[in-house]
């Protein structure tokens, strides 16, 4: 079984995540595409699969980088 499923079964379905700051968004971006951290990618996966709409350009902002970085760990961590 992949990292990546490992992740999702563990996370699971329900749950709710807070958007982070734009900054802390970056900090897990470099963190999973540069450094391919498990920890960083599964904190992206539930900010990814549980965050609220985004209401402002911030929250927009940063979701594009969570975004970015689910996309890019999920290819990886799917062959892992």
């Amino acid at each position: 079984m992949s990292k990546y499923s490992q992740i999702s079964k563990r996370i699971g379905w329900e749950g709710h995540c807070a958007i982070p700051s734009e900054t802390e968004a970056l900090k897990l971006f470099n963190s999973v595409v540069n450094q391919h951290c498990v920890s960083a990618f599964e904190l992206v996966f539930k900010i990814h699969r549980f965050a609220p709409t985004p209401d402002s350009q911030e929250e927009f902002r940063a979701m594009e980088t969570i975004n970015e970085a689910f996309r890019v760990g999920s290819q990886y961590f799917k062959q892992r």
